[in-house]
């Protein structure tokens, strides 16, 4: 049967505020001039800045500054640049290498060279990506992009996991779902029966396989994630309660794998999940001025979106 998983399957002189810096307090690394603090790495309030101001000479971003959106690209930067620290420590942990060809081919389709317009057309959950990009120049979009590509192809087809799903509408239910099951992992399933609707019962013990839903699930075991499932043409939306009841990843990739099941361009975002136990074992604190990290969707979201965004509750044993 198919699962429910499968199934379903954010003016330019408001800029400064955005950046202002913090107050310093308590031990460690300073807080004064900190975006984002990772253990004792720190990211400077300056380099976030200046990737804006870079940002905001492109005529693309006038619009963003027209709609006072200019707070999704301060917020897409620290992702960014989060997302490049913890690449840089995995990497080196399991041996990554940039594929030379692949950067040579994408050296020649000049993907950040593309003029990008200026009318407002694009979606600023496209655009705004694409101009930090730009910001950050080829040679640090190439080198973050195609090692989460290899990052994401050393897991798919080794990864497996096995876990139960259950599908709600609303989340504060699925939020309170998610806690009593972290609380109690035996009763994972009997409480999502509890939960579930008649017409959409959870589904129990079941396995990814070797496709790429297992690079979204690798999370330590007994841990639940609520993942947001957006309306669409194909579903009502909703949010998705995930127990993780195991993982494992093997030797070498299954001849199981179905290559139709992956979508190159996914390999990325794949790459990102697969960080997050990364991100679990570091101290990870970002200036409110820019929103909160979120350990579910491996980015930085607003206060707003954060409460009712994706969720990632860690079994008692897994918390410091």
């Amino acid at each position: 049967m198919t699962s429910v998983l499968r199934r379903a399957v954010a003016p330019f002189a408001a800029v400064t505020a955005l950046v202002a810096t913090l107050t310093a307090c308590g031990t460690g690394p300073s807080q004064v001039n900190s975006a984002v603090i990772i253990d004792d790495h720190v990211i400077s309030v300056d380099e976030v800045q200046s990737l804006i101001d870079k940002v905001v000479e492109e005529p693309a971003a006038r619009p963003l500054a027209q709609q006072h959106k200019l707070d999704l690209v301060a917020r897409e930067a620290v992702s960014q640049l989060i997302t490049h620290e913890l690449l840089m420590e995995v990497a080196k942990e399991e041996n990554l290498q940039v594929d030379q060809e692949q950067l040579a081919m994408l050296r020649e389709q000049d993907p950040l060279g593309q003029e990008l317009p200026a009318d407002g057309s694009v979606p600023a959950e496209q655009l705004v990506p694409a101009l930090v990009n730009r910001a950050r120049g080829f040679d640090a979009y190439a080198n973050d992009n195609l090692l989460l590509v290899e990052l994401a192809n050393t897991y798919l087809g080794r990864a497996d996991v096995k876990y139960n799903v259950a599908g709600l509408t609303d989340y504060d239910d699925a939020k309170v779902l998610a806690e009593k099951i972290v609380a109690n992992p035996d009763r994972g399933p009997s409480l999502m029966r509890s939960a579930s609707s008649e017409d959409l019962p959870p589904q129990l013990n079941s396995d990814t396989g070797p496709g790429p839903l297992a690079l979204q699930l690798m999370v330590p075991d007994d841990s639940v994630l609520v993942i947001n499932q957006p309306a669409n043409g194909q579903s009502a939306g909703g949010f998705f309660v995930v127990q993780v009841l195991s993982k494992k990843v093997a030797s070498s990739a299954s001849p199981d794998l179905d290559p139709s099941q992956v979508d190159p361009n996914q390999l990325p975002q794949y790459g990102k999940y697969l960080l997050r136990e990364q991100a679990l074992g570091k101290s990870l604190r970002v200036s409110p001025r820019y929103g909160e990290w979120n350990l579910a969707e491996m980015k930085v979201l607003p206060k707003a979106e954060a409460d009712v965004a994706g969720l990632l509750l860690l079994p008692e044993t897994d918390k410091s």
